[in-house]
């Protein structure tokens, strides 16, 4: 079973980032998220060897993520 961590920062100003995993799973990858705001991020599309994540404020946030591959 393949996973990764990591961090990303969203600039003031971003709402959208694409986040390129260093992995490609062969199955679809299970994505977990958090941010160290009072603010919203979420997962808007999962694929193989990358994740986007949207939020719902113009603030600068850094996200931290767990990507595990799904057993099936």
């Amino acid at each position: 079973m393949s996973f990764e961590v990591g961090t990303f920062e969203f600039l003031s100003g971003e709402t959208t980032k694409t986040v390129n995993l260093t992995e490609s799973y062969s199955l679809s990858p299970v994505v977990n998220i958090t941010n160290n705001k009072n603010i919203n991020v979420y997962l808007t599309d999962i694929q193989n060897n990358y994740f986007i994540v949207e939020k719902n404020s113009e603030e600068s946030a850094t996200v931290y993520y767990v990507v595990i591959e799904s057993d099936s």
